[in-house]
């Protein structure tokens, strides 16, 4: 089964058709809600700007089921036919009039697309696609895709697991649970004040196992006087916010939730009951039992918590969904359930982070091709700073490694073997050489303080997962010690997402104080969020044509966060920078000085001579650990014998 990013790559490629998203604010509650009074205007680049009219998201199930089933069934055909793009093309066809749907449109975009046509012929004189394609994108982008669920294979309990392209997102309602429902978006109530339901009612008994139609993080769970006891947990894209209501008196949640809690989808997450409409908590004044749910969308993430939001009709999506529907299992002690059967799916982190690499590597790639042709004169490329080079002063290499993974498919220039680092280690200590931290260096400089005969650094740049796991094994039983330079919003995501993956996930706050204590690892900075080219800055450098107070308070601001987090969550002050890709300015230095830093690590390649002066601890060169050569080949080219 091949994997297959497509949805997650076409939003990042959507064509900026849309120049004016305008979405009017339901008068009663002051809520927006699709497929109720307001009229939505939308803007195209066209010369004529087109008003769509009131856009219900009022596609019927029929219509989901066949899209979807189309969808799964062309996933390994050269034509893959995304579900999303079939509803979009149906929603210009009928010009936003589902009650038009017939099963034959769809059999007939399938078979000409089939004959090689391509999408864009067939919808190049419909401005309103690209709307269509968006929403439709961010309601439905993350149901189907590749997933891995264990499958039992005998009575006595066995599984196996099976990978398998599909549905990927659960019904609230736990196998085995009846239910009861119909299509109530929309209807009135009266509790409180008057105003729209904005959200799908599901009949069920008291206790039910409710759980988690897609994976995210918990935002909110406590009391609502509406809602009763509800818990709202937003996608990990943060495009989708769902809510579920009215839970179960004395025992809403399942245990371990809270605010943070990252959950897969078909997670059990609490349980179904007849809670609210009371401004009292722990209150059953609903009449029937029933789980309330709601889909909330953001269009534009960096507005998720501004007004700009849609309520969408769920009614025939939870009817799509109980296609899908996670086995339970209580036990008896607790009387909690729990899933029967583990699932996993491609983490969006991960998949953030593929985009991130690709363009950096792109952007890396195009800057060294013109390094000999042209040069900033506010920034250095990688390979134009060094520390002083000369034969007075003490031998000090530093080596980096990035990453350390088994799998050959995955292994790259930054991703190498463990084996490599393994043999690395007992090279270097046959030869007599010490590893260090960078502590040490700085208190051979500053104080005067000894290091050993042979001294060498091994340093880690990013902070990856597979550093905690296959590095720090073998530093304990070698007895060497490496310095891990950590991206702070990836260790802060990862952190809550609880996700260990050797492929792209990274290290956690409790695995970094847990290295730490061993007295093998050495945690620096490398930026909270600037291992990136974004907006014209290549990393953590000053653009050009940027004043220095402006580059001084960006700079100060992302890395003194990391520095803020990484004192609160290990007590300990890093005291040296990793350039992100290498990228320096010529006023960097100064600013990290200030700020209290004692050393930067560059990305040129070469050997360090250390004399102790405070400035040779800047612009220190590394040379990075390729594959395809042994220790021995590796370290003497070096000179390291």
């Amino acid at each position: 089964m091949k994997y297959k990013q497509k949805r997650f790559y076409k939003k990042n490629q959507i064509h900026k058709k849309i120049l004016l998203l305008i979405l009017c604010i339901v008068a009663t509650g002051g809520i927006l809600a699709f497929g109720l009074s307001p009229v939505a205007l939308f803007s195209f680049s066209s010369n004529d700007t087109k008003e769509i009219g009131q856009i219900d998201f009022d596609v019927p199930y029929e219509a989901l089921e066949k899209a979807m089933d189309l969808d799964i069934q062309s996933s390994d055909e050269k034509n893959h036919i995304d579900w999303v793009d079939t509803l979009a093309y149906l929603a210009c066809k009928y010009d936003g009039d589902f009650k038009k749907y017939s099963a034959k449109d769809i059999d007939s975009f399938a078979a000409t697309l089939r004959e090689d046509k391509t999408l864009s012929s067939l919808v190049k004189n419909w401005d309103s696609f690209t709307y269509y394609q968006k929403a439709y994108d961010t309601i439905l982008g993350n149901f189907l895709g590749n997933y891995k669920i264990q499958t039992p294979i005998d009575e006595d309990g066995s599984v196996v697991w099976t990978e398998s392209y599909g549905l990927k997102a659960f019904s609230p309602i736990a196998d085995g649970y009846i239910y009861t429902d119909y299509d109530d978006f929309g209807t009135g109530r009266t509790y409180g004040y008057k105003r729209k339901h904005l959200g799908h009612d599901m009949m069920v008994d008291i206790g039910t196992p409710i759980v988690a139609i897609e994976s995210g993080t918990v935002k909110s769970v406590g009391w609502n006087e509406y809602g009763g006891w509800q818990i709202g947990i937003q996608s990990f894209d943060e495009q989708r916010y769902y809510y579920y209501a009215h839970l179960q008196k004395d025992h809403p949640y399942s245990a371990n939730l809270h605010e943070g809690t990252a959950v897969q989808a078909g997670d059990v997450i609490g349980y179904s009951g007849r809670t609210g409409y009371s401004t009292k908590e722990n209150v059953n004044n609903i009449d029937t039992p029933h789980l309330h749910v709601g889909m909330r969308l953001t269009f534009d993430v960096t507005q998720k918590d501004s007004s700009n939001q849609v309520w969408i009709d769920m009614y025939a999506l939870t009817k799509l969904l109980s296609k899908n529907r996670s086995q339970v299992y209580i036990v008896e002690e607790t009387k909690e359930y729990y899933r029967s059967y583990n699932f996993s799916e491609p983490s969006y982190y991960q998949q953030q982070q593929l985009l991130d690499d690709t363009a950096n590597l792109r952007r890396q790639n195009e800057l060294l091709m013109n390094i000999v042709i042209s040069k900033n004169p506010t920034q250095e490329t990688i390979g134009e700073v060094s520390a002083e080079s000369n034969n007075e002063g003490i031998l000090v290499p530093i080596i980096m490694y990035h990453g350390l993974i088994k799998d050959p498919v995955e292994q790259t220039k930054y991703f190498i073997s463990p084996s490599y680092f393994e043999n690395d280690l007992i090279y270097l200590a046959e030869h007599g050489y010490t590893t260090i931290f960078m502590e040490d260096l700085i208190a051979y400089v500053e104080t005067g303080a000894t290091l050993p005969e042979k001294p060498i650094i091994l340093s880690f740049d990013d902070g990856y997962y597979n550093n905690y796991y296959y590095a720090y094994p073998l530093l304990r039983e070698y007895n060497a010690k490496a310095v891990i330079s950590i991206i702070g919003k990836f260790t802060d995501d990862f952190s809550l997402l609880r996700e260990n993956n050797v492929i792209y996930s990274h290290i956690t706050w409790d695995q970094i104080n847990e290295m730490i204590a061993s007295g093998h690892v050495e945690i620096q900075n490398h930026t909270y969020n600037l291992h990136t080219f974004n907006n014209g800055r290549n990393g953590a450098a000053q653009k050009s044509g940027e004043v220095i107070a402006s580059y001084k308070t960006f700079l100060e601001s992302d890395v003194g966060l990391l520095q803020e987090k990484i004192i609160e969550s290990t007590g300990n002050t890093p005291t040296t920078f990793a350039y992100p890709f290498g990228f320096i300015s010529k006023d960097s230095d100064n600013i990290l000085k200030e700020m209290g830093f004692k050393a930067t690590l560059s990305c040129t390649e070469g050997i360090n001579y250390i004399k102790r002066d405070p400035d040779a601890l800047f612009h220190l060169k590394r040379d990075l650990r390729p594959p395809g050569k042994s220790s021995a080949q590796y370290f003497k080219e070096m000179g390291i014998e």
